[in-house]
């Protein structure tokens, strides 16, 4: 008989105390006295896992093995360590009795009797609701202890340490010297240097400074925003703010949801950043998630790059940041976040062209965009492929059409008014009627669709020709407007017309957000190939024009 054995201990308050070492002693106890063979390979141990939930890699490869019919006897210490949770004790014991191996519980006699069984289904109940007695009796120890002012858990913000309780003094909190400087450092970048959350993570993964977490090897943005986001370095750290809800029909998992504010439980902390510099930060925060234009009025460089958010690298993939040498009074580029050591793997290298000059890039993209802009025969073009495919038919052959149809459709209705006449006089019956009804329906509803898509078309035929005559004199208006453009009016206007404009060390492919088809012709000045208006080489999917830079 191969024989494997289970033990469980769900936190590390019950690892130091040596929990997991007792269940397994008296599990091989057993199995010696019993004169069962036990290997060391099928005793499955899941230190520190909780009971709640079957997500545990030891009783994963527990069950593995009794699937594979590794083992036919399973011990386990009591019915709870397999979990607190009765649903999930009868399924697993389901499980192990239809895979033919046996479960027995040192603090249950074995057997398969139904007082046996119904034995082992009380205790866990019993189990679930002494563990749903202890999480609610926590939860409000802790909720006493917070409003006399105490911290009640370990998890304290980046930049302080908890001290435990001991015989004289309660728990505190108190400031950690190194993680306090890195906080510090990360609002100086952040208000005085106008650094983005980005730019600070790659500058701390640089210097190697640990993470709050002690366990990433890098920084990430989304840390440096929570520590920018924190009222606890202001003197004052938060409790009871968040709660968790369970999954309802419209989420498959539970998810953390913010508290009202005044149930917010106030815990006094040294403070560590000063309360004009914390509101300046938040500031520009609110800004920067105000898009590419409002974001960028708050940086001490706001006109600069025309194409911010929209350049994407061809070899990466990934978009290109805007980026300027010297503060801003130096050339200024396009960066591709390719070279970021956190997306170098093993397997990849650098990217092979990190940085494209943004002065010559956004020249060649907005005079693409007003050549487009100011083309009778490419607004005409880009509408009509807009409005439908191909080239819209004459005036005449619409409206025979049309008249067609409508004859069709008078006739139908006589059809049907024939047939009520012939059901009354009896010549048919009612189940014919209600079939030959059902039918002239259906053909009347299909011919009002074509008589639908005739109108449009007329419609459209019609607004291309009064867009035709008047064409010119728009170009015109537009191309006065576009010479008295601001640079954030043309970033707007940019970032409406064009969805991405992809780059190379030779090449910019502008993707638009609607479609344009046209053919230019490149002229050579200098020796280098120049595109004053973004020539077209080729023609890509539509609504995309391919450049030289």
């Amino acid at each position: 008989m191969r024989v494997g054995i289970y033990a469980r201990v769900s936190d590390d308050q019950q690892k130091e105390q040596q929990t997991i070492e007792s269940q397994l002693a008296e599990l091989r106890q057993f199995a010696a006295e019993n004169n069962f063979p036990l290997e060391e390979q099928h005793i499955y141990v899941d230190d520190g896992h909780s009971g709640y939930s079957l997500d545990r890699p030891a009783l994963d490869r527990l069950r593995d093995a009794a699937r594979d019919g590794l083992i036919d006897l399973l011990l386990v210490h009591d019915p709870d360590r397999f979990s607190r949770k009765y649903a999930y004790q009868v399924l697993l014991l389901e499980e192990f009795q239809r895979w033919g191996v046996e479960v027995r519980f040192l603090k249950h006699p074995p057997g398969d009797t139904p007082e046996q069984k119904l034995l082992v289904q009380i205790q866990g109940v019993i189990a679930e609701y002494e563990r749903a007695r202890i999480m609610e009796r926590t939860r409000r120890g802790r909720l006493f202890w917070a409003r006399q002012g105490r911290p009640v858990i370990a998890n304290v913000p980046f930049g302080y340490r908890y001290l435990r309780r001991n015989h004289n003094d309660p728990p505190s909190i108190e400031v950690a010297p190194a993680e306090a400087e890195v906080v510090r450092q990360i609002f100086r970048r952040h208000v005085e240097d106008r650094w983005s959350s980005r730019q600070v993570a790659l500058e701390l993964t640089a210097l190697r400074v640990p993470t709050p977490t002690q366990k990433a090897s890098y920084w990430d943005p989304s840390s440096v925003r929570v520590i920018l986001q924190s009222e606890a370095y202001l003197g004052t750290w938060f409790l009871n703010r968040y709660r968790r809800i369970d999954p309802d029909s419209g989420r498959s998992r539970s998810y953390i949801a913010e508290k009202p504010r005044e149930e917010w439980i106030p815990i006094p902390v040294p403070p560590l950043i000063d309360a004009q510099v914390f509101a300046q930060a938040q500031e520009i925060l609110r800004q920067r998630q105000q898009g590419p234009v409002s974001s960028f009025r708050s940086l001490r460089h706001p006109e600069t790059h025309l194409l911010r958010r929209l350049v994407v690298c061809a070899s990466c993939g990934y978009k290109m940041i805007a980026m300027n040498s010297n503060a801003g009074r130096g050339h200024r580029y396009y960066w591709c976040r390719g070279p970021d050591p956190r997306r170098i793997k093993n397997d990849s290298s650098r990217c092979p062209h990190p940085t494209v000059m943004a002065q010559r890039l956004d020249d060649l993209v907005w005079s693409d965009v007003v050549s487009l802009l100011t083309d009778p025969e490419l607004l005409l073009a880009a509408w009509q492929e807009q409005h439908g495919s191909g080239t819209l038919r004459f005036q005449e052959v619409i409206e025979a059409e049309t008249r067609q149809l409508k004859k069709q459709l008078a006739d139908g209705q006589q059809q049907r008014e024939r047939l009520l006449i012939a059901y009354e006089q009896g010549a048919i019956q009612l189940d014919e009627l209600v079939s030959r009804r059902k039918s002239l329906d259906e053909r009347a509803r299909e011919l009002q669709h074509r008589l639908q898509c005739l109108e449009k078309e007329a419609d459209d035929r019609v607004a291309l020709y009064t867009l035709g005559e008047n064409v010119d004199a728009v170009c015109r208006t537009l191309a006065t407007g576009l010479e008295t453009m601001s640079m954030p009016q043309k970033m707007k206007l940019c970032s409406q017309l064009i969805e991405r404009v992809v780059v190379d060390h030779h090449t910019a492919e502008i993707h638009y957000r609607f479609p344009v088809s046209t053919n230019c012709n490149l002229r050579r000045e200098r020796g280098r190939v120049l595109m004053p208006h973004a020539e077209l080489l080729r023609q890509l999917s539509g609504q995309t024009r391919r450049a030289i830079c």
